[in-house]
């Protein structure tokens, strides 16, 4: 049975092909908010695609017809090759969207909360707050950061508020983010017992366009060497020849760890609250674990053999060469 025109072959019985219909009668439009005519308006290409590709599957299957030209009509304003050059392309539309939906989507990997979503999935595979140098890394910042607040309080205490102004005042400023990114073995083991000197001797942060890089170095240096007070001075020297290690202890409150010199130290049970409020207890249990046994993870892990950029470049060429 042929039919000449899609509208005469009750296109209506096909819920899939209602998005092919020319012309909406305006009784059905005046009963639509304008909400809905906003939101009908947003229907994706992707979900209009396959419809139209259903929607003429089901009326080639129904009236027998051997490919779509034998479906099109002047009532649309298009050529039957134009028609059946549209539906090629919908097609090859379709297939590309259904590669991307099946491709990995990149970026950081899910987060712990989807562990229990997936049975099979392997909890290192995650990098969160739990993972071993975000851990490492927290316990590291958070010894320094009460370090770097107590020096500045002695400093302000020994010298009776009267510290200078611009840049002579006597006060301590942030270190550079590039003193923090060497993270390997080797550099953690040996900043163990790097000394509160060393430490906060290095580059400060860039933001302190009107101070020089060295600044807390001169700072430092004229703070144990100060003529004017003989007692002020012992005190930092003895204060910034303490080594890391010992202020971590101090910090985790080692029984055998007390140093008079850190005396009014910031340690991990003032602050406990405040990590567990931003954090929770199940964060607080585990980063302290890891602060009690900090230097032993630090020593046993084995560094990795790193090849410099010569042996690199040796490597490579030896490489191409074989190539060619």
């Amino acid at each position: 049975m042929k039919y000449k025109y899609l509208n005469d072959y009750k296109a209506n019985e096909f819920s899939t092909l209602f998005c092919l219909k020319k012309e909406i009668p305006q009784n059905n439009l005046e009963n639509i908010s304008s909400e809905e005519k906003l939101k009908n308006s947003k229907i994706s290409h992707q979900n209009f695609n396959k419809a139209f590709i259903t929607g003429l599957n089901e009326i080639i299957n129904e009236t027998n017809a051997t490919n779509w030209n034998m479906i099109c009509d002047d009532k649309f304003g298009i050529s039957k090759i134009q028609f059946s050059l549209i539906g090629e392309n919908i097609k090859k539309q379709i297939k590309k969207e259904n590669l991307k939906e099946t491709k990995t989507k990149p970026g950081r990997k899910r987060k712990r909360e989807d562990i229990n979503s997936d049975l099979n999935t392997n909890e290192n595979d995650f990098h969160d707050k739990f993972s071993d140098d975000n851990l490492r890394k927290r316990c590291k910042n958070l010894v320094l950061k009460n370090v770097f607040k107590f020096i500045n309080e002695k400093i302000r205490e020994k010298y009776k508020n009267n510290l200078g102004h611009g840049k002579f005042k006597k006060e301590l400023k942030n270190l550079s983010q590039k003193n923090k990114v060497n993270s390997t073995v080797t550099a953690e083991k040996a900043f163990l017992i790097k000394t509160l000197k060393d430490i906060f001797s290095e580059d400060i942060s860039s933001k302190y366009t009107d101070f020089p890089k060295s600044y807390n170095k001169v700072l430092i240096e004229s703070l144990i060497k100060d003529d004017n007070n003989e007692e002020r001075k012992k005190f930092f020297i003895k204060l910034f020849n303490i080594n890391f290690l010992d202020c971590l202890k101090y910090f985790r409150e080692d029984k055998k760890a007390f140093i008079e010199e850190l005396n009014g130290l910031t340690t991990i049970s003032e602050i406990k609250n405040m990590i567990i409020s931003k954090n929770g207890i199940e964060y607080f249990d585990i980063f302290i674990d890891y602060l009690q046994t900090f230097e032993e993870k630090i020593n046993t892990k084995k560094a990795r053999k790193r090849r410099n950029k010569i042996e690199s470049k040796i490597v490579v060429n030896k490489t191409f060469n074989k190539n060619v």
